[in-house]
């Protein structure tokens, strides 16, 4: 990499012409370039066909970012142990690279010369340590943008000349419009595979909500079938256990619903809250009521100080209920629920001691249709309702985070305070 140099040698003065022999390997070059089907693949063939032409050691290929400022090597491939300058070696310049000069080849076959006086990390610096002093600069230029470079490096002083120049331009167009394609396809393919996944992901989802309402509705439609045909045969204290059950599965059903209608509402633009006064203990007693403990084995601490939201109160007890009944089936058998005023926000903090979620899936379980792969969501989680509390507390105006600390996995929702002169 050599980009600064003000040392270049203009093409076209060279009367040496080109050879039939050097023809034949640049249209076998041309020719190969277009057989290749990724960006590696194009830059080892044209390693391959160059060596006949271009008295080379390395090559790299470095990206130039939209402003001129980073040039970032992202392909490197060399007759030797090239390691002064890694893929993924960014480069940044003070002020951006003149795009008018820099779009036809040059050359700097006195590397060393130039490097006296580079800071030590400087990529001609860096060559001229790894032995290499002469290099051959080709411009890879798109739509009148340039879009990167490539690098030829020799470790022979003086070694380009500019036949060499007359040489590898007839190519450097061509090969621009291949690697800005191979570039293309490759995004196109990451954009592919985003939206397999997420198909994937929304079949999985569809799957899981006919198993999520499912179970409910089986012991609400069983319940109330014995209920209905056998009523006589009950004591009044079974009645009321089967009414009990039928009321907790309606309820689990109503909540499913209501968060599928938060998500499609969401994603149409058409989320509405209210905002009025909401005491977040009275609201987190009345959902902790209602929300059973699912094997009996769990202990649930509440430390509730008085905090008063700017909020809409259903919506509350929505984010809370997700996070609680989250807690209640997939945490430890500590769970604890703190409600606290924090400066300008009021504060509830569902925890619990259960394994937490691994670092690389902690984005995705806010996703629509996105799960954490830990034991925290089992078969009968559909992966919805964190997504349903992040929406709704960032449309109240908050934040719903998660933490892992001290072993305990935390969801932290924060809803703007009422004050007391509000």
């Amino acid at each position: 990499m050599a980009v600064d140099s003000d040392q270049s040698l203009s093409p076209g003065t060279d009367k040496a012409p080109v050879t039939s022999r050097e023809m034949a390997s640049l249209l076998r070059a041309t020719s190969r370039l277009n057989s290749a089907w990724n960006l590696a693949g194009i830059l080892d063939t044209l390693y391959d066909d160059l060596r006949a032409l271009l008295p080379f050691d390395r090559v790299e290929y470095a990206v130039l970012d939209d402003r001129g400022y980073v040039l970032t090597t992202t392909w490197v491939k060399a007759a030797y142990d090239s390691n002064c300058l890694p893929v993924g070696y960014a480069y940044r310049r003070n002020k951006p690279i003149d795009r008018v000069r820099f779009r036809t080849a040059f050359i700097d076959n006195d590397l060393s010369g130039y490097a006296e006086g580079c800071a030590p990390d400087h990529p001609v610096r860096l060559l001229v340590d790894e032995g290499m002093r002469s290099s051959l600069s080709c411009p890879l230029v798109v739509a009148n943008e340039v879009k990167g470079c490539l690098f030829f490096n020799s470790k022979e002083q003086g070694v380009f000349t500019e036949h060499h120049l007359k040489l590898v331009q007839p190519i450097a167009g061509h090969l621009a419009a291949v690697v800005e394609q191979s570039r293309l396809n490759e995004q196109l393919q990451v954009r592919n595979q985003a939206l397999l996944a997420m198909e994937r992901s929304r079949l999985e989802f569809i799957a899981s909500i006919s198993h999520e309402l499912r179970t409910p509705l089986t012991a609400v439609v069983g319940f109330a079938s014995e209920l209905r045909d056998r009523i006589d045969e009950f004591t009044d204290a079974e009645v009321k256990q089967f009414a009990t059950v039928i009321a907790s599965q309606s309820a689990e059903v109503a909540a499913i619903v209501q968060d599928l209608l938060v998500i499609t509402r969401a994603e149409a633009g058409h989320l509405d809250v209210a905002a009025e006064s909401v005491d977040l203990v009275a609201e987190v007693r009345s959902v902790a009521r209602s929300v059973p403990l699912t094997g009996g084995e769990q202990q649930v601490t509440f430390d509730l100080d008085p905090a008063t939201a700017l909020a809409d109160p259903m919506r509350v007890r929505q984010v809370f209920r997700n996070l609680f009944s989250n807690a209640l089936r997939y945490g430890g058998p500590q769970v604890r629920v703190t409600v606290s005023a924090v400066g300008e926000s009021a504060v509830i903090v569902v925890s619990d001691d259960g394994a937490g979620i691994p670092e690389e899936d902690r984005d995705a379980i806010f996703q629509a249709y996105g799960r954490s792969h830990t034991e925290r969501h089992g078969p009968g989680s559909i992966g919805l309702g964190l997504t349903v509390s992040r929406y709704l507390a960032e449309a109240m105006g908050g934040t719903l985070t998660y933490d892992y600390r001290d072993g305990y996995s935390l969801f932290t929702f924060r809803i703007p305070r009422l004050q007391a002169d509000d």
